[in-house]
């Protein structure tokens, strides 16, 4: 079944399917769960026999016989319900699994521009959260609606063999406490709904609060950010109250209805001149029909819960559908590529008043190294998304080697071309492996060598143990400056064609960046390198410098050049030239 059709199931549709992609350990479950219930209708229906012969004859052996029976089925039961609660958490589990691992697989595949637009707080408390919420599906509508269902049926069953009348009088109850437990469902599923949704946008407040926690201090805002916190709180107990309310709501209901029609059957049945039964069989019967009211009750609480977690699967399946994977085309690029870059007319915004890029036109030759400079949000790091088609224009070209990068297959292209950001990004892995990732296959020695390329030797030799150190959270215990190199050192080892430095060494001073670049100066000189800047002391080391104003190529030369004769160039760099006071460096 597609997509749409996956939609179409709804919430309960689809998790009884993913369920039922576990078919052995399902009907494990279900045959526990047969068995379970029929040991506990026989254990009644052997109270029924004993009270009808051997408590009246006092026949000692048929006592002892059926003692025997009732300690078989009692055994039975023990073994069935650790049994039956097993098997359930297995398929709960492996439920669990499959959906984290789909929403994650869909989150890490889809295209960054939609990723973005996603509150983390938010993804975060569905894929954990609300997945975890679901935890209760299999023992909600296995154990409780298959399992309490089929003991119900099979008391139902007794009670009809003991008194049909007493019997449908039961079952008219059955079917109308079902209709309000269906009508009171409905309202707690959308209660339900509200309270998952809140509990995501208190995640993403907290979420939001933690990565701003040093602006949060610095501003003294502390009893501010606790007390919108506390406002969020409080709108998310609210809200889950609500649900609470209405599942206490459908529980007395169910109580109240059971116990005043339990009564009313009962009266009846025992009016002068109508009794079917005698004492023994009314007295069976009651045990099966308290066999059928403690599974209505569970029922009735599980409503509620069923609710609930088909609130959590409608926000975890939203996930799931999120629209496809990135595509790329199935043109192959040659290795080692050239590395030529062109773009034609490119044209992007973000929002439709805000030009970034507009008719964009930019060729860098195989191993040229070029800069590109505009003020704060004037397209460089748009132009840098491009490259790597983490963006696609939305007109106009971008090519490498001639092919038009939507023609290519992303393998190929993200192989070809490196970018390394201005806020570098660091997993909780050892250093090794964040240098490696990307390249899996390097060796140790490779991995050193891309290390002391960047300056990063003495810092891999003074941890406890070299590569294999782990760092913590995001690189938290490392300097702004080795998180940019450990970045700068793993688009080294990947060895691409293009590398796209984004102020990729803004956190170096002046000094530290100079020696950096002179050291990388021989391995950058075979690549083609595009240079994102707002610093003069990096422009000013470049052979060619682009300059964006209002979305467009305004300018493009020499350093030189464009301080004589451009004055957005002058505009962006003027007070810092008047500092640097002859820092040009003219290229070799």
């Amino acid at each position: 079944m597609g997509a749409a059709g996956d939609r179409r199931a709804g919430p309960f549709g689809r998790l009884v399917r993913d369920v039922a992609r576990h078919p052995a350990l399902l009907a494990g479950t279900a045959l526990a769960l047969v068995l379970l219930s029929a040991a506990q209708l026989g254990l009644t229906w052997i109270v029924k026999l004993w009270l009808e012969g051997p408590m009246r004859s006092g026949d000692a052996g048929r006592t002892r016989q059926l003692l025997l029976l009732a300690a078989g089925a009692t055994g039975a039961m023990v073994v069935l319900v650790v049994l039956s609660r097993y098997l359930a958490a297995s398929v709960n589990q492996r439920l669990l699994q499959g959906l984290r691992d789909r929403a994650a697989a869909r989150l890490l595949s889809v295209r960054l521009a939609d990723a973005r637009r996603l509150p983390s707080g938010d993804v975060l408390s569905r894929v954990l959260a609300d997945a975890g919420a679901l935890a209760t599906f299999v023992e909600t509508f296995l154990k409780r609606v298959a399992g309490d269902g089929l003991l119900a049926l099979g008391a139902v069953g007794m009670m009809l063999a003991i008194s049909w009348r007493l019997a449908l009088a039961t079952a008219l109850l059955v079917a109308g406490v079902g209709l309000v437990l269906a009508r009171i469902g409905a309202v707690i599923r959308r209660a339900g709904t509200a309270a998952q949704t809140e509990a995501g946008r208190l995640a993403s407040l907290l979420s939001e609060q933690l990565r701003g926690l040093s602006a949060v201090k610095v501003f003294g805002a502390e009893a501010r950010e606790a007390a919108r916190f506390a406002a969020r709180d409080e709108r998310y107990r609210e809200r889950v109250m609500r649900v609470e309310r209405l599942s206490a709501l459908l529980l007395g209901t169910v109580f109240l209805a059971t116990g005043l029609g339990f009564l009313a059957a009962i009266g009846w049945a025992t009016v002068p001149g109508r009794a079917e039964v005698g004492v023994e069989g009314l007295l069976a019967f009651c045990l099966y029909a308290a066999q059928t009211v403690e599974p209505l009750r569970r029922l009735a609480d599980v409503q509620g819960q069923l609710q609930r977690v088909l609130a959590s699967a409608e926000r975890v399946y939203a996930l799931v559908d999120l629209d496809g994977p990135e595509e790329g085309g199935s043109e192959r690029l040659p290795r080692p590529a050239r590395g030529e870059v062109r773009l034609e007319a490119v044209r992007f915004r973000h929002r439709r008043d805000v030009p970034l890029l507009e008719g964009v036109d930019l060729a860098v030759g195989p191993g040229e190294t070029v800069g590109v400079v505009a003020a704060s949000g004037g397209g460089k790091s748009t132009l840098a998304s491009l490259l790597p088609r983490l963006l696609d224009p939305q007109s106009g070209r971008v090519l490498l080697d001639g092919v038009d990068l939507r023609d290519l297959a992303l393998a190929d292209l993200r192989r070809e071309v490196s970018v390394v950001e201005q806020e570098p990004v660091l997993f909780g892995e050892s250093l090794g492996e964040n240098v490696r990732f990307g390249t899996w296959d390097a060796t140790d020695a490779e991995v050193g060598e891309a290390l002391a390329l960047c300056g990063l030797a003495d810092l891999a030799a003074s941890l406890p143990t070299g590569l294999a150190t782990p760092l913590l959270e995001a690189g938290r215990d490392l300097s702004g400056g080795e998180r940019q190199r450990i970045a700068l050192a793993r688009a080294v080892l990947r060895d691409p064609a293009v590398l796209v430095l984004d102020e990729a060494t803004s956190a170096l001073d002046g000094e530290a960046e100079a020696a950096l670049l002179d050291r990388l100066a021989p391995w950058l000189s075979r690549r083609t390198v595009i240079v994102m800047a707002h610093r003069f002391s990096t422009v000013a080391r470049l052979p060619r410098v682009v300059v964006l104003e209002e979305g467009k190529v305004v300018a493009d030369g020499p350093v030189r050049d464009l301080l004589a004769g451009s004055p957005a160039f002058a505009r962006l760099f003027g007070s810092q030239v008047a500092a640097a006071s002859g820092a040009i460096v003219a290229p070799s």
